[in-house]
């Protein structure tokens, strides 16, 4: 088998598989099963040219060569077909003219039965096999209904290449190219040279070449993205060039080498001299490639161009402005009609417009509808997101090209109906926010790679852009809400740096401290009042956080100015301080309604012991006066006078302890100021009630701990507070009853050491609603109590700086338990208490 051969037979199976992929790429579409066929009788006609080849006599090589006529003239017949429907979506042309067309070519075919097609066959065998055929008149019509059919194949394609635009033009003209050449090498080999020449040696070329058809349909069908025709003429040209430049370097050096070197060193010397050949056809190619391509200055320009635009949206803070200029840029750049760019609505259930720009200035928000989440395109790009992927720019021509007939209608008419050829995705967090849509370009000319590369770069550097606006909106809006509290706040704010530098000075600051705040903003911390600046700078210092400071802000007017100011540590990079916040408040106001809620509290104690004191007293005095009335009639009574005296010293008694318990309500609180050995009074008053315990079987224990300082105050009033406690609690117990008096150390609140003294009793209980009441002067439940025991208690434990509180629990008891601050002091205080009992 030689060369001729082995093209033969390999151009077939190439054509036979080629048209097989292109079908099952997308078998509803007519173009795609026209060029299966079309592919399919190319590839067997190019076979039976290598059976005749093959023939070993001129009987097969005549069989072979008959058949050959029919596939030749359904190749025609579907290549007249695919010109009528290539590239519309039309899915099938007027039956009759099809049924016409086939019926010609069937008519054409039967040629190959006619007895004066052949006149004679002479096969010459040799290195290249050749098959002479003399054809008779027969074979003219024939001839004809080719030249004539396949011009006018070429004839329809170049009418849609002159009125279609766009891709569907470029389509068309890399059919026509395809179809041109092939026509071109078939005439020539299979027609002009049997008929001029007389001999078909050369016809097995013609079905050879129809190679470039089926190349040339192929590209225009299945190619993702197409090379416009004057790149592809550029490349082309280029490698043609490349070529002949590189043969005729090394035609001049075989012959060189041929010449001047010997026939041992040649071999070396020539495969050494290809592969430079080789890398010089390489450098060759792509100085030819460059220079066509103007010099790289002009992809230099454009990658330029998308790296400024892509820099000026990522810079745009301003979501308006952004948009704007998206659009505009799209339109300058791609030479496009019009672009419209849209974002997702607030509730997402459309994408609204919000930028347009057209290339001739007319009203662009005519014919701009918003789109529904629903519309077949948003649903197709959102699908390809879902699925995980990063969907590119989606196309009219690709939705004509590769999407199924029903798809490729539904999609057409909604990119019909927005005026838009292109839309690429804005996406973020995998999530469709907006889309970018462009028209059909000014020229005419289709999208390249370039246009859909810089279509989706915007696209998806506008949704970044759009995404550090809202940020930027949203930090705008909470700066300015922060600086609006801060404005309107009444306290005094003061934030400073870790080099002690006031870095925020609120207005309030300004009306307290009576520093402008020009003049604070920036200042060193020595610029604020004494005492607000030691709370900040102890916070600087120790990062701890200080709670209701009290100090002074001396006025300009050598006012003092009362204020609580705390102060927290700012934290940066963890628990590094990187700062500190102050906030500063004027308790003029707090100070003189306490002062007021004081006396307001004063005046309705006074008046509660007021009324409590009359009470008290009106009744022993009413019991003396009426003694007082019956004792001029019956004084010379002996029981009178005995019963006149008892009452009358137990009513005065009974009067001097109500105003010895008033003494001890009023007394003042620095009356005596030394350690307190809390352990020992405790221990006094178990043994002052032992005797009342005893009597009545009450159980009464005492629990001490020992404690690492003790109270300062007066010891004798303490130990009154405890005992009219410890007293109450024996008074509720019933015999067998329980009283247990406790001391504890805790920490308050504040951090503080305190002595805690609770006692407690198991049969009494105080409803909720008397808890409140039960502190208040000359409120008893007692039946002849005075109400004042635990007022003085109160009173007692708030003047040596602690408080007092109960709980009480229904069957459990109650319990009162006093909190006193400890002085760190040591053991040898307590002696000191013990004088004082």
């Amino acid at each position: 088998m030689d060369t001729n051969q082995t093209a033969l037979l390999i151009t077939a199976i190439a054509s036979v598989a080629l048209g097989m992929i292109v079908w099952q790429r997308m078998p509803d579409r007519v173009w795609n099963r026209l060029f299966a066929i079309h592919a399919t009788g190319g590839g067997l006609w190019t076979f039976l040219n290598f059976l005749i080849m093959s023939s070993d006599t001129p009987a097969t090589a005549e069989l072979w060569l008959r058949l050959t006529h029919p596939l030749v003239a359904m190749v025609i017949c579907t290549c007249v077909d695919f010109a009528w429907t290539f590239p519309e979506r039309a899915e099938f042309v007027d039956s009759r003219r099809r049924i016409t067309l086939y019926a010609i070519g069937a008519l054409f075919g039967s040629v190959a039965f006619a007895p004066g097609l052949i006149e004679s066959i002479v096969l010459q065998p040799g290195a290249v096999a050749v098959v002479d055929v003399e054809y008779g008149a027969t074979f003219v019509p024939f001839a004809l209904f080719t030249v004539f059919a396949l011009a006018y194949a070429d004839f329809v394609l170049l009418r849609k290449a002159m009125v279609l635009r766009g891709v569907q033009r470029v389509q068309v003209i890399y059919v026509l190219a395809g179809l041109a050449g092939s026509h071109i090498v078939a005439i020539v080999t299979i027609l002009v040279i049997p008929v001029v020449w007389g001999t078909t040696a050369y016809s097995g070329w013609g079905a050879g070449g129809y190679v470039i058809t089926l190349a040339g349909m192929s590209y225009a069908i299945a190619k993702h993205r197409l090379m416009r025709p004057q790149a592809g003429l550029r490349r082309l040209g280029g490698a043609a060039v490349a070529v002949a430049v590189v043969l005729g370097i090394a035609h001049l050096s075989l012959g060189f080498v041929n010449t001047h070197v010997a026939r041992e060193e040649a071999q070396t010397l020539l495969l050494g001299a290809g592969i430079v050949l080789g890398i010089l056809f390489i450098a060759v190619q792509a100085r030819l490639h460059q220079a066509l391509e103007g010099s790289g200055s002009a992809e230099r320009s454009v990658a330029a161009t998308h790296e400024r635009s892509a820099t000026h949206v990522l810079r745009t803070l301003d979501a308006r402005e952004l948009l704007d200029f998206l659009a505009r840029t799209l339109v300058e750049h791609m030479d496009v009609t019009r672009a419209v760019v849209y974002l997702r609505s607030d509730d997402g259930d459309d994408f609204v417009p919000r930028a347009w720009r057209t290339h001739n200035g007319s009203d662009p928000e005519i014919g701009v509808p918003d789109l529904a989440a629903a519309n077949p395109l948003i649903s197709t790009i959102a699908a390809e997101i879902e699925g995980g992927t990063n969907p590119a720019p989606l196309s009219l021509d690709t939705v004509r090209r590769f999407s199924s007939l029903g798809e490729a209608r539904l999609l057409g008419r909604e990119f019909d109906q927005l005026g838009v050829q292109l839309i690429a995705p804005m996406i973020w967090e995998e999530q469709l926010i907006g889309l970018v849509a462009v028209g059909p370009k000014e020229s005419g000319d289709m999208y390249d790679e370039e246009d859909y590369a810089f279509s989706s770069h915007m696209a998806l550097q506008a949704s970044l852009a759009l995404n550090n606006a809202r940020l930027y909106a949203e930090s705008l809006q909470l700066k300015d809400f922060l600086e609006s509290i801060l404005r309107e706040m009444d306290n005094a704010v003061v934030v400073t740096n870790t080099d002690f530098e006031v870095v925020v000075f609120n207005n309030a600051a300004e009306r307290l401290f009576g520093i402008p705040v020009e003049e604070a903003t920036g200042a060193h911390l020595d610029v604020l009042p004494p005492g607000v600046a030691n709370c900040i700078r102890a916070t600087l210092s120790s990062a701890r956080v200080l709670s209701n400071q009290h100090t002074f802000v001396r006025r300009s007017d050598d006012r003092a100015v009362p204020v609580a100011c705390s102060v927290s540590p700012l934290l940066a990079e963890g628990a590094v301080s990187g700062g500190a916040i102050a906030v500063v408040s004027d308790l003029t106001l707090t100070r003189e309604l306490e002062r007021e809620r004081r006396e307001a509290e004063r005046l309705s104690l006074i008046r509660v012991i007021a009324a409590g004191m009359a009470h008290e007293i009106r009744n022993p005095l009413v019991a003396i006066r009426t003694f007082t009335e019956l004792a001029p009639d019956r004084m010379d009574d002996p029981e009178f006078r005995t019963t006149f005296l008892t009452v009358a010293q137990q009513e005065i008694d009974r009067i001097d302890k109500l105003v010895g318990d008033l003494m001890s309500l009023s007394k003042p609180a620095d009356a005596v100021v030394e350690p307190v050995p809390i352990d020992l009074i405790c221990k006094q008053v178990v043994s002052s009630v032992s005797g009342i315990t005893e009597a009545r079987s009450i159980n009464m224990t005492l629990e001490t701990a020992e404690l690492s300082g003790l109270p300062m105050g007066d010891a004798a009033r303490i130990h009154q507070a405890i005992l009219n406690l410890v007293t109450n609690a024996l008074d509720e117990e019933p015999e067998d009853g329980t009283v247990r008096l406790t001391t504890t150390e805790a920490i308050d609140a504040e951090g503080n050491a305190v002595v805690v003294i609770r006692v407690f009793n198991a049969a009494s209980y105080v409803e909720p609603a008397q808890l409140e009441n039960i502190f208040r002067p000359f409120y008893s439940r007692k039946e002849r109590g005075t109400g004042l025991g635990l007022a003085i208690c109160q009173t007692i434990v708030e003047e040596h700086g602690g408080e007092i509180s109960v709980a009480s629990t229904p069957g459990s008891g109650t319990e009162f338990s006093i909190r006193l601050p400890l002085n760190r002091v040591t053991a040898a205080a307590t002696p000191a208490g013990e004088a004082t009992l």
